[in-house]
């Protein structure tokens, strides 16, 4: 048979089938609307075949007409425009030899039955293609080797479909995602557009697009509403994630992890993110009261990934990522290390101490009139110790590799995963491992029987305990030099912190060698988990369905902590040879659900689904605690305890239980009104008799209003829904056994013989104890417009906490001290918006964006009950307060408002040369106003105190609210771009209001202890040292003269000893403004072309390279701003020398076999 040839170039007859497809959709767009209202009610009904055509609409019948006729007179000026071509050119649009071929035809119709026209049709793998004509028919010749063939239209669904038949009918899907999505609701699954409460949703896709080692991390910025910060840079490390701002003030705040139906502690970090299929985020009680007991924090379900039916597919998900130090800390340099030693000293009469270590002899004429000379010649270009780049300047290596194989038939599915993440710290001796592997068989036995089961190993070993301890402090207070005395390689090679101690003046000395420090202590903890779920499905009658569904879980840990003797807490515990503890911990849990579903229709337009359930959980612990010291010399560590003293031992047994019942309505009218209503009634152990059960109802109505007889004409709105929901849940994350006095075991003597004895604790049990509940009330409006091109979900949200657990204190007199009870009650309202929109989309090019903000406004509206009292300051670390006060936010930062500091301004020159405090200027209370010198810190009185002398004073009851930890919006922007085979996508997530405690600051100015470093801002200090004279001046006019900026705000305290407690204060000058705009991730990938993979027998493959934490736009000082040092709401917005977050760069490889 003869090749036949069109008359054009390629690009010209593409160029106007494009006109054509367009102009011809264009026209037939009404038409199409025409055609729905008339055949809608029939084809829901009815198969596509039983459809009748529609022969009697004249406006269809016109615009057919007018769209063939165009369709001619464009294909004339199109072939009459084309240039001549010769026999020897090649490039053009032909149709390939068809020998040893053979032909397919077909008709394609949208969603609604109709025939499409202009459908790109072509041969999967190959380069044969049609377009469909005006009835939307194709024929198209398949060569040897086709198997499937490929149908595109833009705004529709790629589909691919197997050749099967000579003659096929294909129905192509309006690409809806966000309306079509299906979203997991508890117990049950519905559609995007069927939805009644508060849910958000990311896709597993979604995920994949950020490297990371667990699927907390990708959600970050993400998920509207959902708060998930990292409670350090190091490897394993503890992140918090709280939902709308939480619903307890003492107690957990997580929220809720279902996977697969099933509940599993901290299951973003257990479950790996190569397997999850999705994770949706329900955020409203209507939503979470399904959940009863456990909702209140929220409810974040997790859908792992299934086999899909055909043939066995394997594909491999890997990535390498090289991290380094993000940012490094601004610290004195040499020579202003050496001046800041000189002054310290010398205003402490320790100058002997000083010219030890920097050289000089101090009777010497010129010691104190050349040393500043003498500094300045010494150390401006000495090369002093980065301790920074030695401490974390190393290159961390992290790996992920995914294995997974999956396939099945229609009757029996199956998935087999295997994950391996591999992460090293960018300091010595932290890392973490993981090795995990998941199963997954899904059978029907016979028809309407169904049968699935699950399975997930893993093992992990973390390094150095997902944080720093002290690390960061000795790093950063570590000497920058020795002086004339040791060496930089002395200072790296030994821990001169003995010898800096015995030094007068150096008394408890605490910037041990972090290099040391750090290979002289071994902190690993290993963790061992299985699971085992497996549930059957019945279909007792149409529409009927009864599941029954079982897991088993299982969890051991160890943490092992060893020092090898060679530090300063070795010797403090007299163990020169090592001492160390190690921990273990194991703990088992099973749960049984039982539901039975039921949908059907009792009228036309009427659809009821009825769901009803029973489950039990329960969950039991152990845990053997042990610590051991003065170990002999030549000991085996924590391998042979028996070398060394018991010095605690602690064990502890518990035991929990859930049981529960729950029922679900949901009715639909006509797809326009929806209503959904549950109940839960949940029995728990952890509260006493009369007070286990609680009640937790809830009501959402959906009104889809896109629907109405009124919106037809208004053809770009796919969905314009308004949802309104109201509902209670509870919170069951609370400590066990807190109706009961806890007694614990003492001892007492008798006649020379010990005796063991059942001692009470200080806390005193309470019977009544009740829930700690939240009642929620959620309105909220979703819009979907063209196609799904733009998605937009506003939500405002009022949820009201009661019944919250407080420690108050309780008299004395009944023996105890405090006591846990009901008497709290904060609100947290706010809005969510989301929005999600493809900004361009063409054959080759495609811009979708996605963009979250959530408001919160925390209240405490309750406290301490109808008492006197309404506030209560909680501490963190004795360094700053947090005020939780009735009808007052939550994460109040409480201390003293800082005021600068005196100036020469403040002081009259006495006539013996000294200074004194002018009357009417504050000082601390109880100080010596004679000993206040210029440049010593000082805050403002509120209290309105005074002394003997009328002056104002500050002290502790000038403490007040300073700050606030909650920021006043965040949330997150994604913008994915694809042409043709690549993809970038550029992520940011910012947080705008909020107060970060920068406690590191606290631990690293001055002045603190002599021969360690500081911040560089500490060289921008008031002096009070004249470096003509060498000495300390009480010259009011020349201290102004050697203080030009000493009105300045950034001008810090001088470091004479009356400044010792600007290191401790709780004070506002630690507050800095954590807002923040970080770059996030930058993601650049290519998809190699089919042609090219199908070749080395693979289905799909794609490399990218990721870039993580780029640059944070920020006014923060500290290592992040991001900070949570704590999981306690009570202590929000704390950086605590927290192992420093890390940049990186990731090369990664996705391929399908």
């Amino acid at each position: 048979m003869e090749k036949f040839t069109c008359f054009c170039t390629k690009e010209h007859a593409l160029f106007w089938h494009k006109v054509v497809e367009v102009l011809v959709d264009l026209y037939l767009w009404e038409c199409k609307r025409c055609i729905r209202n008339q055949v809608m009610e029939n084809y829901e009904k009815k198969n596509i075949e039983e459809v009748p055509r529609l022969n009697g609409c004249a406006f269809k019948e016109r615009r057919m007409q007018f769209a063939y006729g165009l369709s001619a007179v464009l294909l004339t000026f199109s072939l009459s425009t084309a240039p001549a071509m010769g026999a020897q050119e090649s490039p053009v649009l032909a149709i390939e030899d068809v020998q040893q071929a053979h032909t397919v035809s077909g008709q394609v119709l949208d969603e609604r039955g109709e025939p499409m026209i202009g459908v790109s049709v072509r041969v999967k793998g190959f380069n044969q293609g049609v377009i469909t004509d005006l009835d939307g028919n194709f024929k198209l010749n398949v060569p040897a080797g086709g198997k499937e063939i490929q149908l595109s239209y833009v705004g529709y669904q790629t589909k691919s479909v197997a050749i099967e038949d000579s003659r096929m009918t294909i129905r192509m899907e309006p690409d809806n995602n966000m309306l079509d999505e299906v979203v997991a609701i508890g117990y049950a699954k519905v559609k995007r557009k069927d939805l009644t409460g508060a849910t958000t949703s990311v896709t597993g896709k979604d995920l994949a697009m950020a490297p990371v080692t667990s699927a907390a991390q990708a959600l970050s910025g993400k998920a509207a509403g959902v708060q998930v910060i990292s409670q350090s840079g190091a490897p394993g490390a503890d992140i918090n994630i709280t939902v709308r701002g939480g619903t307890s003030i003492t107690q957990g705040t997580e929220p809720l992890y279902i996977v697969d139906g099933f509940q599993m502690e901290s299951g973003l970090r257990n479950v790996d993110i190569n397997d999850i299929e999705s994770i949706d985020v329900m955020k409203d009680a209507s939503a979470t009261a399904i959940y009863g007991a456990r909702g209140s924090n929220g409810v974040i379900l997790i859908t792992t990934k299934s086999g899909k039916a055909g043939k066995t597919e394997v594909s491999y998900n890997g990535f390498v990522s090289f991290d380094h130090l993000g940012k490094k800390l601004d610290l004195l340099g040499v020579e202003d290390y050496a001046r800041y030693q000189y002054e310290f000293q010398l205003l402490r009469d320790n100058q002997d101490n000083w010219a030890g270590i920097f050289g000089g002899n101090i009777n010497d004429a010129d010691f104190y009139t050349g040393a500043y000379g003498r500094i300045h010649d010494e150390y401006a270009n000495r090369k002093g110790i980065d301790w920074q780049d030695e401490v974390f300047g190393g290159t961390g290596v992290t790996q992920n590799h995914n294995l997974t194989v999956s396939g099945g038939s229609p009757k029996t599915r199956y998935m087999l995963s295997y994950n391996y993440t591999g992460e090293d710290g960018i300091m010595d001796r932290h890392g973490y491992r993981k090795n995990s592997i998941r199963a997954k068989i899904n059978h029907e036995l016979w028809k309407g029987v169904r049968f699935d089961f699950a399975s997930s190993l893993q093992q992990t070993k973390l390094e150095g305990g997902g944080s720093l301890g002290g690390t960061l402090k000795q790093t950063i207070l570590q000497p920058v030099t020795g002086g004339v005395r040791w060496t930089n390689e002395q200072l790296l090679g030994a821990d001169l912190a003995d010898l800096f101690s015995e030094m007068y003046g150096g008394d408890n000395y605490d910037a041990n060698n972090p290099l040391l420090n750090n290979q002289a202590i071994t902190n690993k903890k290993y963790t061992r988990f299985a699971q085992i779920n497996a549930g059957l499905e019945f279909d007792i009658i149409k529409g009927m369905t009864f599941r029954t569904a079982a897991s088993y879980q299982w969890q051991q840990v160890r943490r092992d902590y060893w020092d090898n003797g060679s530090t300063k807490t070795a010797s403090s515990n007299q163990s020169p040879y090592g001492y160390g503890s190690r921990d273990n911990s194991e703990k088992y849990s099973w749960q049984i659900t039982n539901t039975l579903n039921y949908a059907f229709t009792p009228a036309e337009k009427h659809s009821l689904n009825v769901m009803l359930g029973q489950e039990t959980w329960y969950e039991e612990r152990l845990n053997l605690d042990n610590e051991y010291r003065s170990f002999s010399d030549g000991n085996f560590g924590l391998n042979d305890v028996s070398m060394g003293q018991p010095y605690t031992w602690e064990s502890g047994k518990g035991r929990q239980g859930l049981v529960s019942f729950f029922g679900r309505l949901s009715y639909n009218y006509d797809e326009r009104y929806l209503l959904t209503a549950t109940l839960r009634a949940d029995g728990s152990s952890k509260f006493a008799r009369g007070n286990q059960w609680g009640y937790f109802p809830s009501a959402s109505a959906a009104w889809r209003i896109s629907e109405e007889g009124f919106m037809e004409d208004l053809d770009f709105v796919d969905n314009l829904k308004l949802r309104v929901g109201y509902g209670t849940s509870g919170n069951n994350n609370i400590d066990n056994n807190m109706y009961a006095t806890d007694y614990g075991s003492g001892h007492y003597g008798y006649h020379g013989t010990d005796f063991i004895t059942l001692v009470p604790g200080s806390v005193l049990g309470n019977r009544a104890l009740r829930w700690e509940k939240t009642t929620s009330t959620n309105v909220g409006l979703d819009v979907s417009l063209w196609r799904s091109r733009f998605n937009l979900s506003i939500d405002w949200y009022n949820n009201e906490s009661s019944n919250l657990l407080i420690k108050n204190k309780i008299p004395s007199s009944t023996g105890y001290t405090n006591q846990f009870q009901n008497i709290g009650s904060i609100r947290n309202r706010g809005v969510e918006l989301v929005l999600n929109t493809t900004n361009i989309r063409t054959k080759d090019f495609t811009w979708n964006m996605d963009f979250n903000i959530a408001f919160n406004r925390s209240k405490v509206l309750e406290i301490y009950g109808e008492g006197d009292t309404d506030y209560f300051v909680q501490e963190y670390e004795s360094r700053m307060g947090f005020k939780v006060e009735k009808g007052k936010p939550l994460g109040q930062f409480y201390g003293l408002l800082y005021d600068g500091i005196y100036t020469t301004d403040d002081f009259t020159q006495q006539p013996d040369g000294s200074y004194l405090l002018k009357d009417g200027i504050a000082s601390l209370k109880g100080f010596n106003r004679k000993n206040v010198k210029p440049g010593d810190t000082k805050y403002k009185p509120t209290a309105g105190e005074t002394d003997k002398e009328g002056n104002p004073v500050w002290g502790t009851n000038d403490r007040t609210v300073i700050g606030h930890a909650a920021p006043d919006f965040s949330g997150g922007w994604n913008n994915t771009f694809l042409y043709k085979g690549f993809d970038l996508s550029v992520f940011m997530n910012f947080s705008v209001g909020n107060d970060v405690f920068n406690m590191s600051t606290q631990r690293f100015v001055g002045p603190y202890l002599p021969n360690q470093n500081t911040i560089a801002k500490m060289a921008e200090r008031f002096t009070l040292v004249d470096p003509v004279t060498g000495r300390e001046t009480t010259d009011l006019e020349r201290l102004a003269t050697l203080n030009p900026a000493q009105h300045d705000k950034g001008t810090m305290w001088n470091i004479s000893s009356n400044n010792k407690t600007a290191i401790t204060d709780h004070s506002s000058y630690y507050l800095e403004d954590g807002s923040f705009l970080r770059l996030s991730t930058i993601t650049l990938g290519y998809t190699l072309p089919e042609e090219f993979i199908r070749r080395v027998k693979l289905n799909k493959a794609r490399i990218y390279c990721t870039l993580n934490n780029i640059y944070t736009f920020t006014g923060y000082e500290g290592y992040d701003p991001e900070v949570s040092a704590s999981s306690s709401a009570l202590t929000p917005g704390v950086d605590n020398s927290s192992y420093p977050r890390s940049k990186s760069w990731v090369l990664g490889v996705n391929l399908t076999f």
